[in-house]
């Protein structure tokens, strides 16, 4: 006689189902398939002083008054550093200035950049959220004619012609993007390396898309930070940040307390362009123009750094080691892998999450496509 096994109820099923995820649940054991992450690669192709120039007069009444237009210098002045009694370079010793070479500082109301947390009176308002924000570095040089440029994508003259050795000659900034759906809203991981050779440029001379960069396996310049998207626009609101860079560029990016905006660009080939904030190490920024001859006033810009410095007091003396400033950021996308060849990361021209919004750093579309430097 056969004997037939006898056929499992879909209610017993179900029984034996929920006590299997009565079981694991304690464990922590998941017992549905895991949600696939996706992630995507990009390069910083774009990076300095997040700067507002919108109203020259308005910020800087008495240079404007004086007759300094926004993009020229002005008279040169002849500081005198003494030490020890003996005359000194002032580019090497900007503390031992005699007289406050008196920079201007911004008058006006509106900057870039993120509420760290800072006093009422220090406040602007940025002009792309309408937040009140924290950006005293800005206070502090604004005023002077290497930062009183046009809007992006023009970059202030010293930080332009650092840029542009610094992506030719030292490895990149790369940064992953991971969520489950980077199409749609939703929590997001954020992962900075650098890579281990330059970035690429195109025909027309701007940082190629689409290109295949390896990661740096150090640690040193690894950062993962948690952010979001919300209705296009990717958010991180805490962490600290240490990117290696390299002269004649920033020596490092080096930020506490950072916050990040970021969005795709209206031109819709898969950039990104935003704002990154935070307090700095203002001794390390202000090196890049301490260590060498260009059209700006590193001493000037000692001063004021020295005065509006809003963070991080040293424990001897009490002078605050960083400031308050925002960097613009634009990145295009690219293939990123480890050293083995395993893709970590691919380029995607999608835009992020589920409504993408035109940053109001980059108001005509048709002015700026192209210019992914």
């Amino acid at each position: 006689m056969e004997v037939y096994p006898a056929r499992k109820s879909a209610r017993s099923a179900a029984s034996r189902g929920a006590l299997l995820a009565a079981i694991a649940l304690p464990f922590g054991i998941s017992t549905s398939p895991a949600m696939a992450l996706e992630t995507r690669g990009y390069v910083i192709s774009w990076f300095a002083t997040a700067t507002n120039t919108a109203d020259f007069a308005t910020d800087c009444p008495i240079s404007s008054k004086a007759g300094v237009v926004a993009d020229e210098e002005g008279p040169r002045r002849r500081d005198v550093a003494m030490v020890d009694g003996k005359p000194v370079s002032s580019r090497s010793y900007p503390a031992a200035v005699t007289k406050d070479p008196g920079l201007e500082m911004i008058q006006g109301k509106f900057a870039y950049g993120f509420d760290l947390g800072g006093p009422a009176k220090n406040k602007f308002t940025d002009p792309e959220t309408g937040q009140k924000v924290d950006n005293q570095l800005w206070r502090a040089v604004g005023c002077h004619p290497n930062f009183a440029m046009r809007p992006p994508p023009e970059m202030p003259y010293t930080e332009a012609l650092g840029w542009a050795a610094l992506i030719d000659a030292s490895p990149g900034w790369a940064m992953q993007i991971t969520g489950e759906d980077l199409s749609k809203d939703g929590p997001v991981t954020i992962t900075l390396d650098r890579t281990v050779r330059h970035l690429e440029r195109d025909a027309q001379f701007n940082v190629r898309s689409n290109a295949t960069y390896v990661l740096d396996p150090s640690q040193r310049s690894n950062n993962v930070l948690q952010g979001e998207i919300r209705e296009g626009v990717l958010s991180v609101k805490s962490g600290d940040v240490y990117m290696l860079a390299g002269f004649p560029f920033y020596t490092a990016v080096d930020l506490t307390n950072t916050k990040m905006r970021m969005s795709s660009a209206p031109e819709g080939n898969g950039k990104i362009v935003g704002y990154w904030g935070g307090y700095t190490d203002w001794h390390a920024w202000v090196y890049l123009y301490t260590a060498r001859p260009a059209t700006a006033d590193p001493v000037a810009f000692y001063w004021n750094l020295q005065k509006l410095a809003d963070a991080d007091p040293d424990p001897v003396t009490g002078q605050n080691r960083r400031v308050s400033t925002a960097w613009r950021m634009e990145a295009v996308p690219a293939f990123l892998a480890k050293a083995d060849g395993t893709v970590v990361a691919k380029a995607m021209s999608g835009g992020l999450g589920r409504l993408v919004k035109q940053s109001a750093s980059e108001p005509d579309a048709k002015k700026s496509a192209g210019n992914d430097r």
